[in-house]
């Protein structure tokens, strides 16, 4: 049987991020909704749907161990008016493996070279949930003339405590940061089929993340913004009512600070949803999308 590689596999309660990998592909999953496209060494999943002639087009970038079935109904609530693609990363869903390591930043690269490949032409707006924000950042990073607008679904910080098996329960990761040269990502490579912790950047890569962000605190400029944060978090497991209270009061903390990562930007609060807004309340996301698309199109800055 093949194997799957998650790159990360979240921990639901704090939106954390947990170095698991190595699950079996699940032949269930029947045939790809989208199109399977070579990016130049494997086959990668994307589905687009929605007005071919909309623009900005809406790139959706699932959470650690999500992949494209999980936007489903954010996709089917914009279907009629908006252009969104959602896509598996290598070895998730129903892409091919892809060279290792699977770092961040070969992630990212995929992404780009998959919309090139199937020639969704920017500019984008990208959505990421939870490790899903850690990319859509980098991408904006790397490629920030292709993207307009980002929206952030309960996004993972990069200065977070997350639970680890490499480093044994809750650790603040980039802190684990041992100075080694993250690889720089590549087309084709050796698939990458289970986790192998000698290949596991994850920690220098946060670390690099949180450098540069003390360098330049508002990365993504002027571009509307919107954070989305979710409400209802259970406690990890072996976590004191202490430990939680902490570990929450800087959660919540964090995510508000993410918003400052553009000038213009708005922060909201749902109640009612865990870890996976975009399925608790897809109705919340698809609005929040819309009005980032609105204001590109109006000029406006968001109302806060």
């Amino acid at each position: 049987m093949n194997l799957r590689t998650l790159l990360l596999v979240f921990v639901t309660s704090l939106g954390a991020l947990l170095p698991e990998r190595t699950v079996a592909q699940a032949p269930q999953l029947g045939p790809a909704p989208g199109a399977l496209v070579d990016i130049g060494g494997h086959k990668m999943h994307l589905r687009c749907v929605g007005p071919p002639a909309a623009r900005p087009t809406v790139v959706l970038e699932a959470g650690g161990g999500g992949f494209s079935r999980d936007w489903s109904l954010v996709q089917d609530l914009l279907s009629s008016r908006v252009r969104t693609c959602a896509y598996d990363r290598a070895g998730l869903g129903w892409s091919e493996p892809g060279p290792a390591p699977r770092t961040l930043r070969q992630e990212v690269l995929e992404l780009h070279l998959l919309l090139e490949a199937a020639k969704v032409t920017p500019p984008f707006v990208l959505v990421g949930q939870s490790l899903g924000g850690l990319l859509v950042r980098l991408y904006t990073e790397q490629f920030g003339s292709d993207v307009a607008g980002v929206v952030l679904v309960d996004p993972t910080h990069e200065s977070a405590v997350l639970g680890s098996v490499r480093y044994g329960g809750m650790v603040r990761l980039r802190e684990k940061a041992a100075g080694r040269p993250v690889p720089e990502p590549r087309r084709e490579g050796k698939p990458s089929t289970q986790y192998n912790p000698d290949d596991d950047y994850l920690a220098e890569e946060l670390h690099q993340m949180y450098l540069a962000r003390k360098a330049k605190p508002d990365s993504l400029g002027t571009r509307p913004l919107i954070v989305l944060a979710a409400g209802k978090r259970r406690a990890p497991p072996g976590t004191s009512e202490d430990q939680w209270t902490q570990l929450r009061i800087e959660r919540d903390g964090q995510l508000i600070d993410l918003s400052r990562l553009s000038g213009n930007s708005k922060f909201i609060l749902d109640p009612s949803s865990s870890h996976a807004i975009h399925i608790d309340n897809a109705q919340l996301v698809a609005r929040a999308i819309e009005e980032v698309l609105a204001a590109l199109s109006n000029g406006a800055a968001l109302v806060p």
